[in-house]
């Protein structure tokens, strides 16, 4: 892991200068712009249009203030896989925010990796393999908690509003429902290496790392990815690629009132692990307020 590979930019607080490097870069850290939490918000603000935090499966983060836009970033100090955020569901962020406060004293630095290199980084043929595949994200709701989530105690009802996402969904996107005993199924279809925000490259940036269950297992009682076919993805080629991904895998050298900005439809991010609970760290995450045509 290499922690002098993150592109910096010093000073500069205009939002153009900051998406043009996004989009040429795929991550930039600004540092030395004095940047506090007020600064944060209103740069988050001109690059795209903020998501509000809806909690996610566990309630994982923390809202700053009643700023629903404004999280901490994960709960505790454990490390966290590479994996791009929200990949998982329809309407995943372009862009990604972080504001460092304090940085640990003992590594947890953002890890990052770059899913165009790493895809072209791959043997050419688990490249290939990867680039054939499609996947779904399936999601296991239980009797109870999907007629709460949905409003209805009717399976039709959920499809139908399942496809107010159908609109915005990209070619290679698709949603679905179904029965399983007494469970709701909701399922993502996406490919492994969907084309980043900027200039349309496919990129292996998904989250396969941070959810590799068996067969038949979901993650957490809840989530799972399978292939279209409908069995798992295969270990060895996410073994090949994670095995890859250790090489281009860079960590972020946290400064206090540092800034980072990553696409997140072309970089993976993770967490080192940490024992310094002082560390803070917060995020906001949302979509270009003008959309690249990919």
């Amino acid at each position: 892991m290499r922690d002098d590979q993150v592109p910096v930019l010093t000073g500069t607080r205009e939002p153009a200068d900051v998406l043009a490097a996004v989009a040429e870069q795929g991550a930039v850290l600004l540092r030395d712009g004095g940047w506090r939490r007020d600064t944060f918000v209103a740069l988050g603000d001109a690059l795209m249009a903020p998501v509000a935090y809806a909690g996610g499966f566990h309630q994982e983060r923390d809202v700053i203030g009643d700023d629903r836009t404004t999280t901490t970033v994960t709960r505790g100090t454990r490390g966290m896989p590479l994996h791009r955020e929200a990949s998982y569901a329809p309407g995943s962020p372009d862009l990604l925010t972080f504001l460092c406060e304090r940085p640990a004293a003992d590594a947890g630095r953002t890890t990052l990796c770059d899913g165009v290199a790493l895809l072209g980084a791959l043997p050419a043929g688990t490249r290939a393999a990867f680039e054939r595949l499609e996947i779904v994200w399936e999601n296991a709701l239980p009797t109870g908690e999907w007629q709460r989530a949905f409003g209805t105690d009717d399976p039709t009802a959920v499809r139908t509003a399942l496809r107010q996402w159908e609109p915005y969904l990209r070619p290679w996107e698709s949603v679905h429902v179904r029965a399983s005993g007494t469970a709701l199924v909701t399922g993502f279809g996406t490919r492994c290496t969907p084309p980043t925000r900027f200039g349309g490259v496919p990129a292996f940036c998904n989250s396969l790392f941070i959810s590799r269950p068996g067969e038949d297992e979901y993650h957490d009682q809840r989530l799972r990815v399978r292939t279209t076919a409908g069995g798992p993805v295969p270990a060895d080629l996410l073994s090949v690629a994670a095995e890859v991904a250790r090489e281009l895998t860079v960590a972020v050298p946290w400064q206090a009132g540092d800034v980072l900005v990553v696409d997140n439809s072309r970089y993976l991010h993770g967490r080192q692990a940490f024992t310094d609970t002082g560390r803070s760290v917060m995020v906001r995450m949302g979509h270009l307020h003008q959309k690249e045509t990919t």
